[in-house]
């Protein structure tokens, strides 16, 4: 009840258009603090490796009639903390209705791979419009994330640290039929 509540304060509704409403999400205020929002990496020498973090995200009730015309990550920032090593880090993003779909879902976004090295913190912006394949996903009033880190080790150095979501907002715009 809480994390619905959460979402009816967290969602901006305002209307576009004849029959249209768009949907501010931000789910990174699912995430923060909670431990989601941070992937761990340690990729080993001359390798590459992948490790995930799944997000449940309640909706607001009553888009089952709707068609979901777009959805996008407007606004969406992490920070890749190296803490030794050279290499790569990208991100993909896979949405379904509960956590298990995720694993098969097709990607819904990907982030290209961003160069790591030694001990420094860089920054990555994650926006862009998602898979169409996914879009009816967000119809419904719960939705799942996984965020999958991919890194890539050329060296001899084991590759470590994590990624930390900073901001992550994704708009859902839907045509009529809401309720």
């Amino acid at each position: 009840m809480k994390a619905l509540a959460s979402a009816a304060l967290l969602v901006l509704v305002a209307g576009c258009g004849q029959g249209k409403a768009i949907f501010n999400v931000d789910v990174y205020s699912f995430m923060a603090g909670s431990g989601r929002d941070t992937i761990r990496y340690a990729i080993p020498p001359a390798s590459s490796a992948t490790a995930s973090t799944f997000q449940r995200v309640q909706l607001p009730p009553g888009f089952g009639s709707s068609v979901v015309d777009s959805v996008r990550i407007t606004v969406g920032s992490a920070n890749l903390i190296n803490s030794a090593g050279t290499g790569t880090l990208g991100f993909s993003f896979f949405f379904a209705t509960d956590s298990v779909g995720t694993l098969s879902a097709p990607s819904a976004l990907d982030v290209p791979a961003t160069n790591v090295s030694g001990n420094a913190t860089v920054p990555v912006a994650i926006s862009g419009d998602l898979s169409p394949a996914i879009h009816s996903v967000f119809a419904k009033d719960t939705v799942w994330m996984r965020i999958v880190a991919t890194g890539t080790n050329s060296g001899l150095t084991p590759v470590t640290g994590k990624g930390a979501l900073t901001a992550l907002v994704i708009r859902v715009v839907l045509q009529d039929k809401i309720l």
